[in-house]
Formats: C-alpha cells, sequence, structure tokens
C-alpha cells in the first residue's frame, strides 16, 4: 500500500528528516503516526491535500509493524476495517501525526536537540506498557526542597517544607487569570520532579483545532509536564477505584465506606438506598462498577441508586476489574483528566472525582517520614472547579480529612474555585479550607465582605486588584503582586 501525503506534511517531513538523523523521512513519520494512535483522532481533523510526497506502508512500518498498526486502527475505528477503510485511517492518522511533529517541532524551535528530547518524553522509553510505569518500578519519591514562584515579585512557597500541609487554594472570576496560574504551578512542580494529577472538570486542556493560541499552549503544556492526557467517555480511566477488603470485617468496612462516598454525593440517595449499595457491593468478589450494577439489578433494585452506577458503568469512566492496571501504576505518570465531555452532569463529575480521591487514601497511605526538614512528595492532587465539590464536603469529609492527611503520604491538596467563599464549608464536617491552608491566592477579593476577607485573607484589602495581580496569603502574611501565568512564564523555575 502507498499513501500520499498533504504539502504540508509532505514539506515537513522533507525539511526535517535529516536535521534530526532519522534514517529516512518514513521513520520520522512513523514516529509521528505512533503519536497520533495514543491520542483521540480530533473529529474535525482531515487533510488539505494530497499534493504532497509519496511513501510506502512497509517503508514507514517495516516487516514487524504492520499487523501491530492495523490492530491499533481496528481499535480505533470500532471495526474490522477492510482495506480500503484501512487506507483511508492509516493516511487519517499519519497525517495528523505530521501536524503533531510539527507542533513539536515549532514549539523547539527548531532546536534538534529539543524535539528529540521531547519525543522521548512522549514515548516514556524508560516506562512499561503505554508509558506507565511497570509494577517492579518502585514510584518515585520528590527528597527535595520543592520551590513554587506564585506572585513574579514576591517569596516563594516551599510546598514541601516539615510543618506544613501543602494544602493550597487558588480562587478568581473567569479571566482573571486562576487558570494561567495553575497551569504554571504544574508545570513548575513538574520542572522539579514532582508529579501531578489534575482535576480538569471544564476543560482547560481540551484539544480544539480551530483555537490556535489554546492548541500552542497546550502543547507547550504537554512538552513541559510529560503528562498523560485522558478525554473521559472518549477514554476510560485505567485503574479501578473499587477493591475487595482481605478479609470479612475489611470488606464490610470498605463496603460501607462506598455506599457513603455515593449517598453523599448523590443527594437524592437516602439510608434506605445506602443500605442496597453496601449489601451489594460487600457480596462481590470482585467488584468493579458493572458487576455493582449487574447485583443491584439482581437484587431488583430500579431506583437512583442503580441508576448511579449504572450510568458510570454505561459511560467507561472507568475500567473493569479484570483490564484495570493497579492505582500505583497508573499514577506513576502525571496525568490530566479531562471531565468537559459530561458537560453539566456535575453528579456524575464530582462523584468520579470522589472516587478516585478515595482510592489514593485507601491504597496509597503510607507515611513517608520527613528528612531534614523536608516532607517527601509523591504526586499532587490538583482539583479545578473545586466549588462542584465543595458543598457536599459537609457529608463526606473527604477533602479535608485527604487535606489534613494527605500531606504525611506525600499527596498534598491544590484546590481551585471562581469563589473565595466556597472554600468555607458547612456541615458536619465543615472546613475552612482558606484558614486551613499553607498558601492561598486570590485573583477576586472585591466580592467578598469585610469578614470574609478576614477569614479567607487573614485581613481586609482596602484596594482594587489590577489586571493580572493576586493577593497571597503565605504563612499568616498577606502579599499582593502580578501572579505568574503559564502563557509568560511556562513554568520556569527560579535557580
Amino acid at each position: 500500500m502507498r499513501i500520499k501525503t498533504s504539502s504540508e506534511a509532505g514539506d515537513f517531513l522533507e525539511s526535517v528528516w535529516s536535521r534530526v538523523h532519522a534514517p529516512n523521512k518514513a521513520v520520522l513519520g512513523r514516529a509521528g503516526l505512533f503519536i497520533a494512535l495514543s491520542k483521540d483522532l480530533p473529529r474535525n481533523f482531515k487533510p488539505s491535500d494530497t499534493q504532497g510526497i509519496e511513501l510506502a506502508e512497509e517503508t514507514i512500518l517495516g516487516d514487524e509493524l504492520s499487523s501491530l498498526v492495523r490492530a491499533a486502527l481496528n481499535h480505533r475505528s470500532g471495526e474490522t476495517l477492510d482495506e480500503a477503510g484501512y487506507k483511508q485511517n492509516f493516511r487519517l492518522y499519519f497525517e495528523y501525526g505530521c501536524h503533531c511533529l510539527k507542533q513539536i517541532w515549532e514549539e523547539c524551535s527548531g532546536d534538534q536537540t529539543l524535539f528529540v528530547s521531547s519525543l522521548l518524553k512522549l514515548s516514556d522509553i524508560t516506562s512499561g506498557e503505554g508509558g506507565i510505569e511497570s509494577p517492579s518500578t518502585p514510584v518515585s519519591v520528590v527528597e527535595h526542597a520543592v520551590k513554587l514562584n506564585m506572585l513574579s515579585e514576591e517569596e516563594s512557597w516551599t510546598i514541601n517544607a516539615a510543618g506544613g500541609n501543602g494544602l493550597m487554594v487558588i480562587s478568581g472570576k473567569p479571566g482573571s487569570g486562576k487558570s494561567q496560574l495553575a497551569l504554571d504551578l504544574l508545570a513548575q512542580t513538574a520542572r522539579q520532579g514532582v508529579r501531578f494529577l489534575f482535576f480538569d472538570l471544564k476543560g482547560e486542556l481540551e484539544e480544539d483545532l480551530t483555537n490556535p493560541q489554546q492548541t500552542e499552549k497546550r502543547a507547550q503544556f504537554f512538552n513541559a509536564t510529560g503528562a498523560h492526557y485522558i478525554r473521559l467517555i472518549s477514554e476510560s480511566l485505567p485503574a479501578n477505584p473499587m477493591l475487595r477488603g482481605k478479609n470479612q470485617a475489611e470488606n464490610a468496612q470498605i463496603a460501607s465506606e462506598i455506599a457513603a462516598l455515593i449517598r453523599a454525593f448523590a443527594p437524592q440517595l437516602g439510608a434506605n438506598q445506602e443500605r442496597i449499595i453496601r449489601d451489594a457491593y460487600e457480596s462481590l468478589a470482585v467488584p468493579d462498577f458493572p458487576s455493582l450494577a449487574q447485583e443491584l439489578e439482581q437484587r431488583g433494585e430500579t431506583g437512583v441508586a442503580l441508576s448511579i452506577i449504572e450510568k458510570i458503568a454505561r459511560f467507561n469512566l472507568f475500567a473493569t476489574a479484570v483490564d484495570a492496571v493497579p492505582m500505583e501504576r497508573w499514577l506513576a505518570r502525571s496525568q490530566v483528566i479531562d471531565f468537559k465531555p459530561l458537560g453539566n452532569d456535575n453528579e456524575t463529575k464530582t462523584l468520579a472525582v470522589a472516587f478516585i480521591l478515595s482510592a489514593i487514601m485507601r491504597q496509597l497511605n503510607r507515611a513517608l517520614p520527613v528528612k531534614d526538614g523536608i516532607q517527601p512528595l509523591q504526586m499532587v492532587l490538583f482539583v479545578d472547579e473545586a466549588h462542584l465539590l465543595l458543598p457536599k464536603e459537609g457529608k463526606s469529609g473527604l477533602l479535608g480529612s485527604l487535606a489534613r492527611q494527605g500531606r504525611s503520604w506525600g499527596f498534598p491538596v491544590w484546590l481551585a474555585s471562581q469563589d473565595a467563599d466556597a472554600f468555607l464549608t458547612t456541615g458536619a464536617n465543615a472546613t475552612n479550607f482558606a484558614d486551613l491552608a499553607s498558601c492561598g491566592v486570590h485573583f477576586s477579593p472585591q466580592t467578598l465582605s469585610d469578614s470574609e476577607q478576614r477569614e479567607i485573607l487573614g485581613q481586609v484589602l482596602h484596594r482594587q486588584l489590577q489586571s493580572g495581580e493576586g493577593a497571597m496569603r503565605l504563612g499568616g502574611k498577606l502579599q499582593v503582586g502580578h501572579a505568574r501565568q503559564f502563557w509568560r512564564d511556562k513554568g520556569s523555575v527560579a535557580s
């Protein structure tokens, strides 16, 4: 089989292959093809023309990769492709791969070394299948001080200094700079060797080829962090947050916790439905969402309890017990989870986040002792649009428990919300996250009353902030200055 590339892809391959010491144009294109196969092909993507160069499939793939690529394209298309369908899909993914390579090349400003380094980050050649570390590889722990620059001209924050909790809160109205600060801080942590799990509830990092500026910033972010991107519904999370206890007593406790968590984040559930979920979960030999939905149905449940579990199973948000990788293996690399495809279904969004955080607390809760005044770090847990979860906090106590205990396990929690007063929760497990936080940055303090400013900022701010300015409460001290922004600072770390 032979394909004719677009003029854009052909020109790129012609001009770059020898500069990066690829054996030929086809081999460089092969790298792009495999990058494309690791992503979801954008719905509106199609090659501009067929005026480029002609390449043979066997030159691109060699003898050993043809069957692998055919299987991957069948999987991506959801059917066994005939020869015409295979050729069409092969060309589409090849073109998109060249498009991705060109973006990386331009991001690296034509620097061959940076370009090859970026490709190695994407391939993650030191890892196991899918770029995730093998189970035998220990999860990395960072034991050095990690300092973040929050405001451009103010003191940095050591997020893992002994005695602190690593909790950070960020607030600001849309367009205030909150999201750009969040991305810059994640890039700063990644540059210092710290992994992160970013719950992107509004699709800040979704791929949008109609927005060149956003596409460029997105490429810069993933090149800087090496994070893996998962767009829900299009792709399942590879882990299963459910597990069975080692004995009957532990299993009963886990079942009760799972049922209580579902009730806390699904307010229409009552005590009777919670009991039904608990009993069904406890009876499962190998729990996951499909098996829990099936068990509820077999028990005659037709109400809200079944519909909630069934929806998560139907959307394939999580892997089944058979297909799942261990939680620690999945989180051996930074992850971005894009929840935007769930639209306005905030109940399912928040329940999915709650399940992941709860699983981390139960499965990865090993204490890491302080060394030389530094608390070792495993992974930053960052929840954007946290106001969607915080109203449930009074019932679940999940975020409060994680904020207090996660520090000693190396899992600091960061929360971002449009409204600073969202961090003042109520209920049985009420927590003032703004007061508890080691650091807080607020872009819209003028929306707060004087009493709320005292609670959140520690004092009343008597002047309006200028565009790009943030009010930072750090170590009991209030500072005002221009906040870091990823579009400008790109996660650079002070020397």
